[in-house]
């Protein structure tokens, strides 16, 4: 393209621009809202209709919260009609000289029409409207002092894991919003853990687009699911909060001495229409983490392979260790300058302390008949404390041009001590036990990270309807470093060779720095009857810069000490290390929208440019990819439709995977990377169908996902003649899964019961490498017995399916799971029994692999009891017990009570909870893989007892009592800083 056509193009842009503001056009809005409630209603037909015409000239739906937006308006005069089932229409003439609101227009309620249909606002407790799902809170009785993570523990779909982590129909929610408006930006926790329940009148599980797919109505393939909700209108009236405190003692049933446990939390918060602000306040060392520890996660990164204990999976959750954390922040949010400014902000303090003592014992049979026996007992400690910031503004400048920007701070450092002492013993076929190795590692470290990102939306509409040009541009900068300290000593007996004893005692400066930046172009044209064509560019850039500088100590005796003196670098555990990625993508969509249907397909081609640098050999690549995609919505009615999604992607390795420097911070498991490792290509595809019932109040919603992998990268792992295991990253054989999910909800006849079914499956087949047996490392190892002839090992081992000394595991995994769960509810009490359980079945090619069913089965039951005089009785109960296990585990019964009592006119809530009182909670985790029996034991946080005491302020609306509008707070009671979560 010559210059005079770049500037023909550029010119015809500017004039579609200036023509686009010129015309002589406008907007008409409008909010609908229930004259009987003052709900908003959504879905209704708005249209314009020009006089002495009978055909609308314009038409819209109102949104979920009943706004209506007309855009395009030529100016003259109209008839603006409203029209939705069980209302009575509106009809009236208006002109347009200029953008018009008419503001809130009240819709009568068609009497005769809803008597029919038996229909309410309240009776249902679910509604699903296209990508929506609502929940009305009222449906579902929660406790003044409850969270609302305890609110959307009873929500059918919904699941809380016990780190927290929020799902709906297993989609992971990754933000929520208040009103529309973003609570502390990405973080669910914060709202999820520190928000009262009774303050939430509505919930919303949206399917939301990107920002700039939303704009253009072009899928980008860029999908999150956010928790929107609504607060009540008479929270609304001025600042309401609470301020809660709790103490009390563990009462363990064994001679361990008990720890204090405490609780303390507040929240405070004011809410208009047009206006939000918080104050939150958690401490606690019940291990209830209020946040997403942001700091921590930085640290664990650089910590690599030996990231520490603590992370295994016992019977339904993790209850390792005792976590003590602490955190503060504010957050606000204001419409500003008549509506075209929203503005948001946010600041978090937050500390973590955790403490993990673990015993293991792991068995790893060889292909000879031959057993490898680990046991290893230590601790791990970290903390972790950091600031963060952001910011999110967007602005609209008029009806076709707006801007959204969103940047982010954080800000953190933290330090860990690791300790663990080990021995290995090797089975033999006639059952002769030798003893291969002993000793002890020690991890050591201080961290200091930042990290910065952000991104820009520019969004221009051109003209027609249709016509748009949007360009969004992010980034996203980090500074990481660790100093810390790898010790170990280890004992090898070796009856032919000779026994030997190896130390380490180095110290370790790490540095990462990353830096990227995007920009996507996306134009979109109507092609007219329905069809639309959009074309697409986009540009990222991304670099990251390590260095590992691995020091020697100098002359030591005990290998728990370092000396400076005399320290010396080590080359072979050291590393500098540049990737560089260059990735552009060109694609053109086509859309086609009428009525009930909505379809998309388009493709991408992807070139990128891949250039590497480690200790000095350079790696570059060209890889030219392609990514296809198609969509399909069909809306059957306003309350069921279908979506079915394809897309493809390639992908490149991380660059731990791809870098030549082995991992010696577990002396016995050495993980290396591998710079021969190619791309792989994704093919993904997902079918939704959601439906409910305004005359049932029944809902059902069936998920159907499928994904296949080319050359993934799998992991190969084999075993030295000194029972040191070593594991790498290959492209292996294709893989893939399809799974279900599916959840109904539906009331029982007229009566106060109502049932819910939850199930989920999947088929998945995969595979790794597998050393036959114990053999020889020594071609590849330096003077000093460390893995670094990366050449020769490869070129011996290609392709390991054809190799002698591996075997391809190939690895076929069938899991189901369900739930069954019945409510009673009425004004006073709320029973819910549940059973459910969770199968696995994996098939395994390896000779001696363990091809074990196992079944995790739980019974459980809760009661939410209110009775005169203010007093609350509300319990929990699972009984837990577990099948096909290696080892047997034992049943366990949990049981949490407690008793709530409103004092000094309910704006106080006097609570005494007991947790676990059996003090039967379940630290044992107990795994069977392909090759291997392995058996984990951390210390848990067991039965202990809490008092607390909890205030209430606030404003409340009409025919509201303060006790049953406002919840207790982020603090004694529910799922605040409250103790352990419920067993799920």
């Amino acid at each position: 393209m010559n210059f005079k056509r770049i500037m023909a193009v550029a010119a015809g842009l500017l004039l579609a621009v200036f023509m686009a503001s010129a015309q002589k056009s406008a907007k008409v809005t409008a909010s609908l809202a229930d004259s009987s409630n003052d709900d908003p209603v959504g879905f209704a037909t708005v249209s314009l209709q020009k006089i002495n015409s009978d055909k609308p000239y314009k038409y819209v739906l109102s949104s979920s919260e009943g706004k209506a937006v007309i855009e395009g308006v030529a100016f003259g005069k109209y008839v603006f009609k409203v029209e939705i089932m069980g209302y009575k229409a509106i009809s009236q003439e208006i002109e347009v000289k200029g953008d018009l609101d008419l503001g809130t227009l009240k819709m009568d309620p068609d009497v005769e029409v809803l008597n029919a249909a038996k229909v309410t606002a309240t009776g249902n407790p679910i509604i699903i409207k296209k990508d929506t799902i609502e929940y009305t809170a009222s449906s579902f009785k929660t406790t003044d002092t409850d969270m609302l993570e305890d609110l959307l523990k009873k929500l059918p779909g919904v699941e809380v894991a016990e780190d927290g982590t929020v799902t709906a129909n297993a989609e992971t929610i990754s933000k929520i919003t208040i009103d529309g408006k973003t609570f502390f930006l990405d973080d669910p926790q914060l709202a999820s853990k520190n928000l009262p329940a009774k303050m939430i009148e509505k919930l919303k599980v949206v399917q939301k687009k990107s920002e700039q797919a939303e704009f253009t109505g072009i899928d980008d393939g860029n999908e999150e699911t956010v928790l929107d909700l609504t607060v009540h209108k008479g929270m609304m009236n001025g600042a309401i909060g609470n301020v809660s405190l709790g103490g009390g003692r563990d009462v363990p049933s064994s001679g361990l001495d008990p720890d204090f446990r405490y609780q303390g939390g507040a929240f405070v918060g004011k809410f208009t229409s047009k206006s939000q602000i918080s104050f939150i306040l958690n401490a606690n060392n019940t291990n209830n983490r209020g946040f997403n520890d942001i700091s921590g996660g930085m640290m664990q990164g650089m910590r690599g392979g030996g990231g520490g204990m603590g992370g295994g999976q016992g019977g339904w959750g993790s209850r390792n260790g005792i976590t003590e954390s602490w955190m503060a922040g504010l957050n606000g949010a204001w419409t500003l300058f008549d509506d075209r400014m929203d503005l948001g902000g946010n600041y978090l303090y937050n500390r973590t302390s955790k403490s993990v003592n673990e015993e293991s014992i792991k068995d790893t049979y060889l292909e000879d008949g031959s057993i490898l026996t680990y046991n290893n007992s230590g601790y791990n400690n970290t903390f972790s404390d950091g600031h963060r910031l952001g910011i999110r503004l967007e602005h609209k400048f008029s009806d076709n041009t707006s801007i959204l920007f969103q940047p982010q701070f954080n800000i953190g450092s933290g330090n860990y001590s690791q300790l663990s002492d080990f021995e290995t013993f090797k089975t033999g076929a006639s059952s002769s036990r030798a003893a291969l190795n002993d000793g002890f590692s020690s991890n050591t470290g201080d961290n200091r990270n930042w990290n910065a990102s952000g991104f820009l939306l520019f969004r221009q509409r051109l003209g027609i309807p249709g016509r748009t040009i949007s360009f969004m541009g992010s980034y996203n900068f980090s500074h990481n470093t660790l100093d810390g300290f790898n010790q170990s000593l280890t004992n090898t007996y070796d009856s032919v060779a000779g026994d030997k004893v190896e130390s380490v005692n180095q110290r370790i400066d790490q540095l990462s720095n990353g830096a990227s930046l995007s920009g996507r172009l996306v134009y979109t044209e109507p092609l007219g009857n329905g069809f639309y064509v959009s074309a697409n560019y986009s540009y990222s850039w991304n670099r990251n810069k390590s260095a590992k500088d691995t020091y020697n100590s100098g002359t030591y005796t005990d290998p728990k000490i370092y000396n400076f003196v005399g320290e010396s670098l080590d080359l072979t555990y050291s590393s500098n290390i540049l990737n560089e990625y260059n990735n552009q993508s060109a694609g053109v969509d086509f859309q086609y929208q009428k009525d009930k249907i909505h379809a998309q397909a388009g493709l991408s081609l992807i070139p990128t440019d891949t250039h590497n640098e480690t200790n000095g050999k350079v790696y570059d690549s060209k890889v030219l990819n392609w990514a296809p995609s198609m969509m399909v919505w069909y809306d059957i009615t306003d309350n069921t439709n279908l979506r079915v999604f394809y897309r493809g992607r390639s992908a490149q390795p991380s660059t731990t995977q791809l870098m030549p420097v082995p991992d010696n911070s577990n002396p016995l498991n050495i993980s290396l990377g591998n710079p021969s490792l190619k791309p792989y290509f994704n093919h993904s595809m997902r079918t939704e169908f959601k439906t409910s019932s305004k005359k049932t109040f029944s809902s059902l919603n069936v998920n159907l996902n499928a994904s296949l992998v080319q050359d993934p990268i799998v992991s190969t792992l084999w075993y030295g003649t000194d029972g040191v295991q070593y594991t790498m990253p290959v492209n292996g054989p294709g893989s893939g899964n399809v799974n279900y999910r599916m959840f109904f909800n539906s009331p029982i006849a007229k009566s106060d019961f109502s049932v819910s079914l939850m199930s989920n499956g999947g088929y998945s087949y995969s595979s790794s490498f597998v050393g036959k047996n114990s053999f020889d490392m020594s071609k590849y190892l330096d003077s000093e017995g460390v893995f670094s002839d990366y050449d020769a090992f490869i070129a011996d081992y290609p392709d390991m399916s054809s190799s002698d000394n591996f075997t391809e595991n190939k690895t076929r995994t069938v899991n189901l799971s369900g739930r069954l769960r019945l409510t009673y509810r009425n004004d006073f009490v709320e029973i819910m029994a549940s059973g459910r359980t969770r199968m696995n079945k994996s098939w395994y090619t390896l000779e001696n692999a363990t091809n074990l069913t196992t079944w995790n089965n739980q019974i459980s039951g809760s009661m939410n009891w209110t009775i005169p005089g203010g007093i609350t009785f509300k319990t929990e109960a699972d009984y837990n017990w577990y099948n096909g296990y290696s080892t047997p585990q034992e049943d366990e019964v949990v049981i949490n009570v407690d008793i709530q009592k409103l004092l000094f006119k309910d704006k106080f809530t006097l609570s005494l909870r007991g947790y676990d009182i059996l003090d039967q909670a379940k630290n044992l985790t107990v795994t069977d893989a392909s090759n291997y029996h392995q058996e984990v034991r951390n210390n848990t946080l067991g039965r202990y007892v809490i008092i607390a005491l909890t205030y209430r302020f606030g404003s409340f609306g009409k025919g509201s009592s303060k006790m049953n509008m406002m919840g207790g707070g982020p603090g004694p009671g529910g799922r605040g800083p409250a103790g352990p979560p419920r067993m799920m």
